[in-house]
């Protein structure tokens, strides 16, 4: 069942990796906007950053859309896991309101002449806050699972 969770999140990875890269070009062969020659103009717009955070936010909706359905059908696979899944769901959860909450979406010195809204600024907050977390957790579990088979191989 692993094997195939892999190869479904490997798949689609692949698959937005593509889309994120075929859409970047064809939006930039059709502005011509990030030409080294319009590089002050490009700079001065909100178009660009505008659609690194529409891609972010579609990258971090599957994300969350693949760890709900993920953990769902494992979860109909295997009835002795919903208590773990449901506390791994909770996490997830919890991780995604703090870091909403903690988010400021003040305004930064940038030089545009057209201003992100404040809801951006608050999504974007809560999605580097989300990564933050995520980094600091992954490198929480790596030491411990280091430590942890340090200590069962000494046994």
């Amino acid at each position: 069942m692993t094997k195939k969770f892999t190869k479904i999140l490997e798949i689609c990875l692949l698959v937005l990796s593509l889309i994120g890269l075929v859409a970047f070009f064809i939006y930039n062969g059709k502005t011509g906007m990030y030409s080294v020659s319009n590089l002050a103009e490009a700079l001065a717009t909100t178009s660009m950053l505008d659609m690194l955070l529409f891609w972010a936010y579609i990258l971090v909706i599957a994300a969350l859309v693949l760890v709900v359905v993920l953990s769902l059908i494992n979860m109909a696979g295997n009835r002795k896991s919903i208590k773990k899944t449901g506390i791994v769901l909770l996490i997830a959860v919890v991780l995604i309101g703090a870091s909403f909450l903690l988010a400021s979406g003040d305004p930064i010195a940038v030089n545009m002449a057209v201003q992100p809204t404040h809801a951006t600024l608050k999504m974007t907050d809560t999605l580097l806050n989300l990564s933050y977390a995520l980094v600091i957790l992954a490198l929480l579990a790596l030491v411990w699972g280091s430590v942890r088979n340090l200590i069962h191989k000494g046994n």
